[in-house]
């Protein structure tokens, strides 16, 4: 079984609003996301969000995706990432991405050249990078489920990286998205341009 986990309940402090639900285009921010886990070959994908976003609820539903609700969000990013973990069986699990939930401009392409990299049984942690910069989403071997159980804080799978570089699978990508999430005003106007010149080149 290969999932997907899309952390959105994140608080938006530095943005100082709900950002997910903002406009991109004719859709939300958090619907480029979905789309793009929708059209991935995936068995099943989660949106990690907090309870009171009902418009984000819906929103998920509509696309397809298991809804996890995360009350202990004010925790921090590992909280959403277990809350998720916990409703996917070890025993079937082959592997699994955690996407942030602020990067509209991924595509299913990305994702599945992702799953392609992947070799099952390895360990691996398959990182994307552009031009030397690590980006996201990050997919996992099922293995390291147990180790992301463990963590605490507002921390995420960065900390298995770092800790376990001979696990880490480099993933050239010449697009830049993997590199491009909003967390304040400026990165949104930015991502407005940068989504508006590639819808008149025909690219979204």
């Amino acid at each position: 079984m290969i999932c997907g986990i899309i952390l959105a309940a994140g608080e938006g402090k530095r943005m100082g609003k709900v950002k997910l639900t903002l406009p991109l285009g004719d859709k939300q921010l958090i619907e480029w996301v979905l789309q793009a886990v929708k059209y991935t070959p995936l068995d099943k994908y989660f949106l990690v969000v907090r309870p009171e976003d009902k418009e984000m609820i819906k929103t998920g539903e509509k696309w397809g995706a298991e809804i996890v609700l995360n009350p202990e969000y004010k925790s921090g990013m590992s909280s959403s990432i277990k809350k998720a973990l916990h409703r996917i069986s070890s025993e079937e699990l082959e592997g699994f991405f955690v996407i942030l939930g602020d990067q509209p401009l991924i595509n299913p392409s990305i994702l599945f050249k992702m799953i392609r990299a992947f070799t099952l049984d390895k360990k691996e942690i398959v990182v994307p990078f552009y031009k030397e910069k690590q980006g996201n989403p990050v997919f996992f071997d099922g293995y390291w489920k147990d180790e992301l159980m463990k963590l605490s804080g507002d921390v995420g799978g960065k900390v298995l990286i770092k800790a376990h570089p001979e696990r880490v699978k480099r993933f050239k990508i010449s697009d830049e998205s993997i590199l491009l999430d909003i967390d304040r005003e400026e990165d949104y106007e930015k991502m407005k341009n940068i989504f508006d010149s590639l819808h008149k080149r025909g690219k979204i």
